[in-house]
């Protein structure tokens, strides 16, 4: 398809980038937006269809040819682009992707036949910081994120930025019964819970061996994990800090604990 011109902010064919910056949540919309030339791509490439592209004039000529041409472009004056979206926008392109359903997550337990890896995140309050857990499970070789309803919407545009678009081929499935679910494994499938705490009496991570079927659970970035959650776990792991230090981002425990994880042996 061509690329379409549009002059008018009040085109009815731009709702859907309208006031994003007011419209920030977005998990009960069935569409979702997308924002910078390397999200647009990975979009394109997802299993998510692809409803509309929208370009800055000033990149239009070199993104527009990558777009499908069943794909509506809509090209808008540079300066007119933050005014539409409601927020300074200089990446040049956006896109509005149609959420599908949720992968099921016991085709992915269920179905592995050795070895799975999992995070679980039961209240992780902050997007950047779910954006970050996402993007590193994703370079450690995590088979999916799970994590309790109150959670940010894994498709927000916030998670989606900050997980550089990984929540489009990672799975991040938002799961109400997630104790349930656990429990359910832990029992029929031998999966082994490992709870991230900061108590010394908690087993070291460079001591911990980790079972072919586990599940890493994070707790909140003020919190920690909940004395219910930890009871749930089959283990307790910490990484070791110096005396008096309080705690560790909860991200940046994803990272240590996750190269460790998947590098057992280093």
């Amino acid at each position: 398809m061509p690329l379409i011109p549009l002059d008018d902010l009040d085109d009815p064919r731009l709702v859907s980038y309208r006031h994003l910056k007011a419209t920030n949540e977005t998990r009960h919309l069935p569409r979702f937006v997308v924002e910078g030339e390397k999200l647009v791509d990975q979009l394109r490439e997802s299993r998510y269809p692809m409803e509309s592209v929208l370009l800055s004039d000033r990149h239009a000529d070199r993104i527009g040819p990558r777009i499908p041409e069943e794909v509506p472009a809509f090209v808008v004056d540079h300066k007119k682009i933050s005014t539409l979206v409601g927020f300074n926008f200089h990446q040049g392109a956006m896109a509005v992707g149609v959420r599908l359903p949720q992968i099921d997550p016991d085709s992915i337990v269920n179905h592995a036949r050795h070895r799975v890896t999992l995070v679980v995140c039961p209240v992780v309050h902050n997007p950047e910081n779910l954006g970050t857990i996402v993007r590193t499970a994703d370079v450690f070789g995590v088979d999916a994120v799970l994590v309790g309803p109150t959670c940010p919407d894994p498709l927000s545009r916030r998670v989606l930025r900050v997980s550089m678009g990984t929540v489009l081929d990672l799975p991040v499935i938002v799961l109400d019964d997630l104790a349930d679910r656990l429990e359910t494994w832990q029992r029929d499938q031998g999966l082994r819970l490992a709870a991230t705490v900061t108590d010394p009496d908690a087993e070291p991570l460079q001591r911990f061996g980790r079972p072919d079927r586990l599940a890493v659970v994070m707790g909140s970035e003020a919190h920690g994990l909940s004395p219910d959650w930890v009871a749930r776990c089959d283990h307790r792991i910490t990484i070791p800090m110096r005396a008096g230090a309080e705690s560790l981002n909860v991200a940046v425990a994803a990272g240590i604990l996750l190269y460790h994880l998947a590098h057992p042996d280093e």
